[in-house]
């Protein structure tokens, strides 16, 4: 019996023994489970703390359980004050067709979704899911915020630059065309003054004619600039040289009611600009400040040296890192209303009764042209900021090009001149223009007619009149064959558009003659004659 007791004493006491060694396995094993939950805890956290996010827990009356993540510091909120309060103090009353309200309701009755929504100025998308409790019953909802506002802004930059790119790339057809079309009325209006003695009837007319072709010429140099075709010739500027030389005629333009003000830095850097083109985005901001400004009020001009790294080129789209000028232009006037900030650069995009919504546009072509970028800051009420990033060089400002003398002789020539044209109407009004100037002209459509003439009798012709674009061929092409039979043949290129490879990205190459269309009598004459008399 004693025996038979120490047994089942000893078989309790090993059964102990394994019970006590599981427990302890199960204490290891819920020591091990808690220890992975807080590691997966704090990894939550750090991405809590690092990503643009807002975890929101709610019950079933739309109260805030919980709330945290660094999102909330881009929203001035205070994680430890929301706790309690209820998601319509924040978003809207019960009822209203809210997205985020829509998807926490959907989420009560156990349907996970998602929802994009605007919030105290910035987006977000929402991931909403059910929280249930052991029956799989909802008791309450995860929300998880993630903060779009700088994806939705770059967005934003890429629509708006294909956009830019799209009406550009048809403002430049367009002007190319209309050059064309301008350029025969012109040399056959010149022509037919010709023609006439000075004092007939018709004279005035075709004055008057001539005088439309210049403001037709003007308004196509825009579109040329919005389509950052525009010829021209850019230099190592000084940009405060340029802006002190043009403070005259912008204080003339804004008015006595308006003061200019500016703060330029003194070792600014130099910017390889045409000249002209930035005169002209001057003239057009001060212009747009003072229709903003019609009581009076600032006008501000600023330049830095600045340097943007990849930070700013994360938030702003096309931007390449690297060492800029800024020239900043404020105004203090009545501001830009938000949707209208997307298109204020669109050609033909104004809210002014007279204007032509070419100004902002000719500004943003230019800009880009120069390998350039512009942004624009406005408040309504508060004023408006264009900052405009142009390429910091590291060479010597180089001092203006002198201004041709202006002239009103027509110098006549003579020589051998094979023109190059495809365009019937142009052709013919050239043709007039050089025969009425004292030289021969043979006109041919395609450059396979002209290297065809010219292979009859290479030494024949003094001068090359090629349109820029051509079927078929290349200008540069057949200006390098057409040399090789002649090397003393010297070229003229005429063109309505200088998207080509004479003009490499819109720069005039040097040694490269290139006259755009429409031209007048006197200026091809004058440049004829600097080319067959050098």
């Amino acid at each position: 019996m004693e025996h038979s007791e120490q047994e089942q004493l000893q078989h309790a006491y090993a059964q102990l023994l394994e019970e006590n060694s599981q427990l302890r396995a199960l204490v290891e094993r819920m020591q091990g489970m808690e220890a992975m939950l807080r590691d997966r805890e704090a990894r939550l956290q750090v991405l809590l703390d690092q990503l643009p996010v807002v975890l929101l827990t709610l019950d079933r009356e739309a109260r805030i359980t919980s709330a945290t993540g660094t999102g909330l510091r881009a929203l001035e909120l205070d994680e430890s004050q929301m706790p309690g309060q209820s998601l319509h103090d924040y978003f809207g009353t019960v009822g209203e067709d809210i997205p985020v309200i829509t998807v926490y309701h959907r989420a009560l009755n156990g349907e996970a979704s998602r929802c994009e929504f605007e919030w105290r100025k910035r987006w977000y998308e929402a991931s909403v899911q059910p929280l249930t409790d052991s029956n799989t019953v909802p008791v309450g909802v995860l929300m998880l915020m993630t903060d779009r506002t700088e994806q939705r802004r770059l967005q934003q930059q890429v629509e708006q630059a294909q956009r830019l790119e799209s009406i550009g790339r048809l403002a430049g057809g367009i002007a190319h065309d209309f050059n064309n079309i301008l350029a025969a009325i012109s040399g056959f209006a010149e022509i037919a003054r010709l023609n006439l003695e000075a004092d007939h009837p018709m004279q005035s007319a075709l004055q008057q004619i001539l005088h439309s072709v210049s403001r037709g010429s003007q308004m196509v140099s825009q579109l040329l600039a919005i389509a950052s075709r525009r010829l021209i010739t850019p230099r190592p500027t000084d940009l405060n040289t340029l802006i002190r030389d043009h403070l005259p005629l912008l204080q003339r333009l804004l008015g006595e009611d308006i003061e200019v003000q500016t703060h330029l830095m003194s070792n600014l850097g130099t910017v390889r600009v045409d000249a002209v083109q930035i005169e002209q985005v001057l003239l057009n901001l001060a212009a747009n400040a003072r229709e903003a400004m019609p009581a009076g009020g600032k006008l501000i001009i600023e330049t830095a040296n600045y340097t943007l790294g990849a930070d700013y080129s994360e938030t702003h789209w096309s931007v390449q890192p690297g060492d800029y000028v800024l020239l900043s232009v404020t105004d203090t006037g009545h501001g830009i209303p938000p949707e209208h900030l997307p298109h204020i650069f669109e050609p033909f995009f104004t809210t002014r009764e007279e204007g032509t919504g070419l100004g902002l546009a000719t500004v943003h072509g230019i800009i880009t042209q120069a390998n350039g970028y512009i942004w624009v800051y406005s408040e309504p009420g508060k004023g408006t900021t264009f900052k405009i990033y142009l390429p910091r060089i590291d060479q010597p400002a180089q001092p203006p090009a002198a201004a041709p003398t202006p002239t009103h002789e027509i110098p006549r020539g003579h020589g051998s001149i094979l023109l190059v044209e495809d365009d019937d109407s142009t052709r013919d009004a050239i043709t007039q223009m050089l025969i009425a100037l004292g030289y021969t002209v043979l006109p041919v459509v395609s450059p396979a007619e002209a290297i065809e003439q010219f292979e009859r009798q290479p030494t024949a012709f003094d001068l090359l009149i090629t349109d820029v674009v051509l079927p078929q061929m290349s200008s540069t092409e057949l200006t390098e064959r057409l040399q090789r039979l002649n090397p003393n043949l010297r070229v003229l290129f005429i063109s309505g558009y200088t998207a080509n490879a004479i003009a490499e990205r819109g720069e005039l190459k040097p040694g490269i003659e290139l006259l755009e269309k429409p031209f007048t009598l006197a200026q091809l004459a004058q440049r004829l004659q600097k080319l067959l008399t050098d």
